[in-house]
């Protein structure tokens, strides 16, 4: 590759990672004034995602696949800050995985909904706890395992955000349960089948 053409992808990523930035910046914006809590719930999750795919696109460089363990320490960051007020803890367990962008994208918004539902649903009222995130390679696929310390329930209705992971993992050929009991919080395990060139 030319030193030109190295340029013209360095800004070419430089313009992506400033159009999210914008994005989340105008939703920002229009969220100040908007009361329906419907559509705060929308633009809230958009505004989430637009922040999930920033942090990932600086891991993302021209030279090869993205550091998914180092990008999920970027991210424990933002979910922290989003409930250091709470007294829940984000704890990440994850050795050094190389996935390529491909498929970095769409694993990186599902970790984003399983957490942010965690978030949501799982520490009502006050209640403190822990989300764990956990995420390995073997076989050829990559294994996440989101697990909270919450309130759990007898039975899980999925939701918009669960539906969109199970949406996204039947995209992928992958595979989701889900284990959860009243007091024992909720695990979610996925299982993505990552091809040769995807992962290493």
């Amino acid at each position: 590759m030319t030193a030109n053409a190295d340029v013209q992808i360095a800004d070419l990523r430089r313009r992506l990672l400033d159009g999210y930035q914008l994005l989340q910046a105008l939703v920002g914006i229009r969220l100040r004034r908007v009361t329906d809590p419907e559509s705060r719930r929308h633009m809230t999750w958009l505004s989430d995602v637009t922040a999930a795919m920033t942090l990932l696109n600086r891991r993302i460089s021209e030279e090869g696949p993205v550091d998914f363990a180092a990008y999920l320490g970027d991210a424990a960051g933002f979910w922290r800050r989003s409930v250091e007020d709470r007294g829940v803890r984000i704890e990440v367990r994850a050795a050094k995985a190389s996935v390529a962008d491909t498929h970095a994208l769409p694993l990186a918004i599902i970790v984003h909904e399983l957490v942010s539902n965690a978030v949501r649903h799982a520490f009502p009222d006050g209640r403190r706890g822990s989300i764990a995130i956990a995420c390995s390679l073997a076989s050829g696929g990559v294994s996440l395992v989101v697990r909270d310390s919450g309130v759990g329930a007898e039975e899980l209705t999925p939701g918009d955000g669960l539906s969109l992971v199970e949406g996204l993992v039947e995209h992928l050929g992958g595979q989701m349960s889900i284990e959860t009991a009243p007091g024992a919080g909720v695990g979610v395990r996925v299982r993505l089948p990552l091809s040769g060139d995807a992962v290493h």
